[in-house]
């Protein structure tokens, strides 16, 4: 049982920098998608044409400034259906259905699960998980169903994240 009073639900400027962090590794993948499958992304066509110049820029430094970019403009779209799009180019439905199977899987009070699931997922980080569970944990005990499903869905996007991220390395 978790006690509430102890507990700071506050997410830290660490967890923030490492969502950041995210999106932006998240722009290279996006950027290596044709044309076709970039006129499917659930994006503005402003982000659209920052994807596409990044993919044509070649010196290191504005390639490095342009990932920065994108990855803000990430966050101002909507992330989760940008992280499932590319997701759904990425995987087969059958390896899909495995990775998100990790999302019932995982449980606040199952350590092992845990690091069975940061070792298959190289990206993955432990606190991070642990925080996006005790969020749904809390949702549950304030009874709050919006912060629940926002919490929900912060979870499967993260697996599907960490999914595309451990592909790459």
């Amino acid at each position: 049982m978790i006690d509430w009073s102890e507990q700071d639900m506050r997410v830290s400027r660490t967890e923030l920098k490492k969502a950041h962090e995210r999106l932006q590794k998240l722009s290279i993948p996006l950027s290596e998608l044709s044309k076709k499958q970039l006129k499917k992304l659930p994006a503005s066509e402003f982000f659209l044409a920052e994807l596409m110049a990044l993919a044509d820029i070649t010196s290191a430094a504005a390639r490095n400034r342009q990932i920065k970019r994108v990855g803000k403009l990430i966050a101002e779209e909507d992330r989760h259906a940008l992280v499932d799009a590319l997701f759904q180019t990425r995987f087969s439905n059958e390896q899909a259905a495995k990775v998100e199977g990790w999302y019932t899987r995982l449980n606040i009070h199952d350590e092992s699960t845990l690091k069975q699931f940061c070792k298959q997922f190289k990206a993955a980080e432990r606190n991070s998980v642990y925080q996006l569970l005790l969020w749904i944990e809390y949702a549950k005990h304030m009874e709050d169903g919006e912060l629940l499903l926002e919490s929900e869905t912060d979870l499967l996007s993260y697996i599907k994240e960490v999914a595309i991220l451990s592909q790459l390395s």
